[in-house]
C-alpha cells in the first residue's frame, strides 16, 4: 500500500511542506469576499485575480523549469509571495493589495506542478501515478486546517486577522523547503530549445488532452454544487451558515477520503477503468438526487458520496496524466494538465450562472449530472489513448497506475 510510504522521513517531510502550501494560497478563500464586502471593496475581479495568475502562469512554469537547476528555488521565490502581500494587504486594506495578494496566491498556485515533479523523484517510475494521487491529498487536508484556523481568527479575532495565516504557513513552509531534496537521474538539465521542443510535444498529444478535458468535468461538478448550487439550496431551506461550513468540510472531509481509497489495497483491487468509471457515476447520481430531497440528513449523506466519488475520479486522472512519462517531459506534461482542468473551476460557477438564468436550481443539478455521464462514455477512450502511448514508449509490460494497477479486465472493457 503506497500509503506504507509515509514512514520514509522526506515523504513526511514534503507531504508537510504541501499542506502548509494549500494553507497559504486557499485558508482564508471562503471567507475573503464578506471581508471584502464589509470593507465596501468589490470582490469579484480580485477573487478572480489567483485563478488567472495560475492558469496562464502554470504551463510555462512548468516547462522553464526544466531548463532551471533547482526547482526548489522557485518553489521558495513563490513562498515569498504570500510571506510580503498578505501583511501588506493587512496594513492597509484596499483593492490595490488585496489584488496584490490573490495574484501572488495565483502565481504561488501555479509552482504547484513543481511539487508534483519533484515529489515523483522520490518514487520508482513505475510508482509515479501513484505518488502524484498521494500528494493530491495534502490539497483537501491543507484547504480543511486552513478554513478551521481561519474561521477561528475570525470569530474570535477581526476578519482581517485571518490574513496573516497565509503568511505564517508560507513562512512555515518556506523554512522547511530549507531541509527537502531534489532528486534526479539526469546528468544535466536540457536546453531551453529541448524543453520547448518537449512541451510542443505535449501540446498535440491527444491522451492528455481528453485526460484533461475528462478533469475539467469532474472538476466543475463540486465547484458547481458544493460551491454554488448547494450552499443555495440548503439556505432556502433554512441552513445557516454553520450548515454550511459543515457542508463544505464534509465534502472535503470525503475527498481526501476518496483520494486515500485510491492507494489501498482495496482501490488497487477494482482495476483502473471500473474505479473511474464508479466515481463519475457516483458524481452524477449525488448531483442529480440532492434537488429531490429536502430532508438534511439526505443532503449531508450525497454531499459525502459526492466528495468521496470526486477524490475517487480526479485520483483516477491525476494518476493517467503521468503514467509511464519520462523524466524529461515530466514538468511540460503535469503543467498542460494541471492548466487544462483549472478551466473547470472557472466553468463549473459560469456555466450554473447562466443555466439559472434561463432555467431552475434543479435543473442546474441535472446538468451537472449529465456532464459526469457524458465523461462516463468518454474515459475508455482515454484509457485507450494512453494505451497507445505506452506501446509506442514501451516495449515491456504495463507499469503499474495511480490510484489502482491495471487489470487484465480493463483492457477488454475497452
Amino acid at each position: 500500500m503506497l500509503l506504507s510510504h509515509f514512514r520514509r522521513p522526506e515523504i513526511r517531510l514534503f507531504f508537510v511542506v504541501s499542506v502548509l502550501f494549500y494553507m497559504s494560497i486557499q485558508s482564508i478563500d471562503a471567507f475573503l469576499a464578506p471581508i471584502m464586502v464589509g470593507q465596501s471593496i468589490e470582490p469579484q475581479m480580485i477573487m478572480g485575480t489567483s485563478g488567472l495568475a495560475t492558469l496562464f502562469i502554470r504551463f510555462p512554469l512548468g516547462v522553464i523549469s526544466d531548463v532551471v537547476k533547482s526547482r526548489k528555488k522557485i518553489i521558495q521565490i513563490s513562498l515569498l509571495l504570500p510571506l510580503i502581500t498578505w501583511p501588506l494587504a493587512y496594513l492597509e486594506p484596499n483593492a490595490a493589495t488585496l489584488w496584490l495578494a490573490k495574484a501572488a496566491d495565483g502565481f504561488t498556485a501555479a509552482t504547484w506542478v513543481l511539487y508534483n515533479v519533484l515529489f515523483i523523484r522520490y518514487f520508482r517510475s513505475d510508482e509515479a501515478p501513484a505518488a502524484v494521487a498521494l500528494l493530491a491529498l495534502a490539497g483537501p487536508v491543507g484547504v480543511f486546517i486552513g478554513n478551521t484556523i481561519a474561521g477561528l481568527l475570525i470569530h474570535y479575532f477581526a476578519g482581517n486577522a485571518s490574513y496573516f495565516l497565509s503568511s505564517t504557513a508560507a513562512l512555515l513552509a518556506l523554512l522547511l523547503t530549507t531541509r527537502i531534496k531534489e532528486e534526479s537521474t539526469r546528468l544535466q538539465a536540457p536546453s531551453l530549445q529541448a524543453s520547448i521542443a518537449e512541451a510542443r510535444c505535449q501540446l498535440v498529444d491527444s491522451s492528455i488532452w481528453l485526460i484533461g478535458f475528462l478533469a475539467i468535468i469532474v472538476v466543475l461538478v463540486p465547484f458547481a454544487t458544493r460551491d454554488t448550487l448547494t450552499p443555495i439550496y440548503a439556505k432556502q431551506l433554512g441552513a445557516q451558515s454553520g450548515i454550511l461550513a459543515m457542508l463544505s468540510n464534509l465534502h472535503l472531509v470525503c475527498y481526501a477520503a476518496g483520494m486515500a481509497f485510491c492507494s489501498s489495497a482495496v482501490g488497487k483491487s477494482t482495476g483502473l477503468l471500473k474505479t473511474a468509471i464508479v466515481g463519475m457515476l457516483l458524481q452524477a447520481i449525488s448531483s442529480a438526487a440532492i434537488p429531490c430531497t429536502q430532508n438534511m440528513a439526505a443532503i449531508f449523506f450525497l454531499q459525502a458520496v459526492s466528495g468521496f466519488s470526486f477524490g475517487m475520479a480526479f485520483a483516477t486522472l491525476i494518476s493517467l496524466s503521468v503514467l509511464n512519462t519520462g523524466e524529461n517531459e515530466q514538468s511540460a506534461r503535469t503543467g498542460l494538465f494541471q492548466t487544462i482542468y483549472s478551466c473547470g473551476m472557472f466553468a463549473g460557477p459560469v456555466i450554473i450562472g447562466i443555466v439559472m438564468q434561463y432555467g431552475s436550481l434543479r435543473f442546474g443539478y441535472f446538468i451537472t449530472g449529465a456532464f459526469s455521464l457524458g465523461a462516463i462514455l468518454l474515459t475508455p477512450l482515454a484509457l485507450r489513448l494512453v494505451y497507445q502511448r505506452q506501446r509506442k514508449l514501451l516495449s515491456t509490460d504495463l507499469p503499474a497506475t495511480p490510484c489502482i494497477r491495471i487489470l487484465p479486465g480493463d483492457r477488454e472493457e475497452q
